[in-house]
């Protein structure tokens, strides 16, 4: 019985994580129970001040203690896309809103990925596309934008629009830590590493809506040499329960790394990651110019 429950219970798992789709178009006074509130503080955020929307009332913060954090949890083992829409108005240094992603591979939780709409002393307002410790600003100075994050196999994109069509990208980078999507979610503050400092006035980021979908998965690229970047290879299947295979490379050698970039055994193309335990891995050729490839073990 034990059996025939996990092989019904897990592809109703990976069926999920390929379809997860949230939405919050804020039409409600009441908060939608997929969200969670990090370090809350009930008086500077709000559904009902302007119907509609919801409002976060940006507060000073040096560090990591960003009140009023709003995050969806999920767990998407594939490609990923954030969208939201924010108005507001960064007219001082350190005031700033945005929306992030994360996956636990921090131990501090911080936000691995950030697309923003903000002032930063010496640049003025701006967009702001923040991967790990790289950070892009584009002018704009005025109060409405689009903020999106996304990911296509290993890399990461900020992105942000004026019309929720035309998708400019701010910063973009490989990120392995995003093999599995945590949380994502929206905030606003005062940030001290921006130039705020306490005295900076507050300012309302009205959002109108938050959309987190799950895209079909990590997009393939088999037996087609791009731009002298090596022979793109994909592994079937993936997510996988004992091994994986490599269609048409069965006979060669890949070598496998874990999310910490540790090397966890060499592989022949018709049994990869066959006795690991589960968990995301990098899996990559003996050709130093291919990309690596994620693949996902479930049990």
């Amino acid at each position: 019985m034990k059996r025939l429950l996990l092989v019904l219970v897990i592809p109703a798992l990976l069926a999920g994580a390929a379809n997860a789709d949230f939405l919050d178009e804020f039409s409600v006074p009441q908060l939608d129970p997929g969200w969670r509130i990090r370090l809350e503080d009930p008086t500077h955020w709000s559904l009902t001040a302007r119907p509609g929307f919801l409002r976060i009332i940006t507060q000073y913060c040096t560090g990591d203690s960003i009140k009023n954090t709003f995050f969806h949890l999920e767990g998407i083992a594939g490609n990923v896309v954030a969208t939201t829409k924010v108005i507001a108005r960064p007219d001082s240094a350190g005031q700033c809103t945005y929306i992030h992603a994360d996956t636990d591979s921090l131990a501090q939780r911080r936000p691995r990925a950030i697309a923003g709409f903000g002032n930063i002393a010496g640049y003025g307002e701006g967009f702001l596309g923040w991967i790990d410790a790289s950070m892009v600003l584009v002018p704009h100075v005025d109060t409405m934008a689009y903020l999106r994050i996304r990911t296509n196999g290993d890399t990461v994109f900020t992105e942000y629009s004026l019309n929720n069509s035309n998708w400019v990208t701010l910063n973009s980078a490989w990120s392995p830590p995003f093999t599995e999507l945590q949380e994502a979610g929206v905030g606003a503050m005062n940030y001290a590493p921006f130039g705020a400092t306490p005295s900076t006035p507050e300012i309302t980021a009205d959002f109108d809506w938050f959309h987190l979908v799950a895209q079909t998965g990590v997009e393939e690229k088999t037996g087609v040499r791009d731009q002298g970047l090596g022979v793109r290879v994909t592994a079937r299947p993936n997510p996988f329960l004992t091994f994986s295979t490599v269609p048409g490379h069965e006979g060669e050698r890949f070598a496998l790394y874990d999310i910490a970039g540790r090397l966890v055994g060499n592989y022949k193309g018709d049994r990869v990651g066959e006795g690991l335990a589960p968990g995301v891995y990098f899996l990559r050729s003996s050709d130093s110019r291919d990309k690596p490839l994620r693949i996902v073990k479930v049990r």
